[in-house]
């Protein structure tokens, strides 16, 4: 016969009784039944992943670790349950502690049954609000890596729709909030864009760029100019920080944030910090277009037209290259379009404007290309008017569209 468990029963049987002689009697009653201990506090689920990657694996890792407390918590129960009718048993052999301490010892014990039933109880669920919010962030893990192909693959209004259905799942994810912020820049839509990019500033230093932009943005259609200088000095300090948190920093586009710099040097007519800061880009984007072009309008600008017409020519040719790799590249077209009017070439010009009409972009990028045109025009560029009444048109257009668009 195995002899351990019996050994191990009369151990607690005689531990129990020992607890039974030195336990209060009457007194202890009469002050009433003591204090029980705090309920315990439950750790509640740590926020949402703070990356896509990480999702699927650390809700396994949390879900198994729930599943190990629940599973302790049901083993002390069946203890506890056990306990308490050994120490019945014991309490009726000791007729002599007297009737007071047993219904005492009872009522503790029935107290700690309790507590413990509701402590598995409150594991269970937290075990399974786990379970939930870990199938969430595992699905809005896979809508992100989805929306972000379709983004590269320029359908944006799915992408943004794809990455909205990411954040309804899981609010918390910083890369969704970031990519859905961003969309809503890029496609003109400040005020949306900036809470959440502001709820992923601190992780990725291009969220932060990208809140420079977004508030560079609403500084260019705010009519009170002390607001305006506000946000426009707001937008610098977070473009300068996130700069220097991560000098490569590019927006969804592939575009140096320095540019987005120089466009807000340029809008407040710091034309000197401009060209360093395009030609910085230029840096870190060599076999882009869109710093070139910046850079050749600012000489423009300052009327040093052998330096613009050098930048433009260069822009164009690389310009050239990108559309015919990428049709859809509508950034590279802008530069396209923008060299040639400059360069009075005004077929080529008129035949690159026809191609934008066909698949015309977002609201926020043709605002972004009507302000280079702009700059043209203050240059003295005779063809921009002509280019600048077109844009204007497309972006009523594209404003048309977008109630249907967002409820697509």
């Amino acid at each position: 016969m195995n002899r351990q468990p019996i050994a191990i029963l009369a151990l607690a049987c005689a531990l129990i009784a020992l607890g039974l002689l030195l336990a209060p009697r009457e007194g202890a009653l009469a002050q009433g039944d003591p204090t029980p201990p705090p309920t315990p506090t439950f750790i509640t689920p740590e926020e949402a992943l703070k990356r896509a990657e990480e999702a699927l694996a650390r809700t396994y890792e949390i879900a198994q670790s729930a599943d190990r407390s629940l599973e302790t918590v049901s083993r002390m129960l069946s203890f506890l349950e056990v306990a308490g009718a050994v120490a019945g048993i014991v309490l009726a052999l000791f007729t002599s502690v007297g009737v007071g301490a047993f219904i005492y010892v009872s009522r503790r014990i029935n107290k700690t049954l309790e507590d413990a039933e509701k402590l598995r109880e409150n594991a269970d669920q937290t075990l399974h609000d786990i379970q939930a919010r870990g199938e969430q962030a595992t699905r809005a893990a896979t809508l992100l890596q989805i929306g972000v192909q379709q983004m590269l693959a320029h359908n944006l209004i799915a992408a943004r729709q794809t990455f909205e259905e990411a954040y309804a799942l899981d609010s918390s994810n910083r890369a969704v909030n970031y990519y859905l912020g961003e969309l809503h820049s890029q496609q003109g839509d400040p005020e949306r864009a900036i809470p959440l990019l502001r709820a992923s500033a601190d992780e990725f230093p291009q969220a932060e760029a990208a809140l420079g932009y977004a508030l560079r943005l609403q500084a260019s259609r705010e009519s009170d100019p002390f607001k305006r200088n506000q946000l426009y000095a707001q937008a610098e300090q977070h473009l300068l920080n996130a700069l220097r948190r991560d000098p490569q920093a590019r927006d969804i586009n592939g575009a140096s944030f320095y540019a987005t710099l120089g466009g807000l040097y340029r809008r407040q007519g710091r034309l000197d910090d401009a060209i360093r800061a395009y030609e910085a880009a230029s840096h870190v984007t060599p076999h882009s277009s869109y710093p070139l072009n910046n850079i050749a309008m600012l000489h423009l600008m300052k009327g040093n037209w052998q330096s613009a017409e050098a930048a433009f020519h260069k822009s164009l040719r690389i310009a050239a290259r990108a559309v015919d790799g990428d049709p859809f590249d509508h950034w590279a077209r802008f530069d396209l379009i923008t060299a040639y009017v400059a360069l009075n070439k005004d077929e080529e010009a008129e035949t690159q404007m026809a191609l934008l009409a066909e698949s015309p972009p977002s609201v926020g990028a043709l605002e972004a290309f009507l302000s280079g045109l702009e700059a043209l025009q203050k240059a003295q560029c005779p063809a921009s008017a002509r280019f600048i009444a077109r844009v204007k048109a497309l972006i009523d257009q594209q404003r048309a569209l977008q109630p249907a668009q967002d409820h697509s």
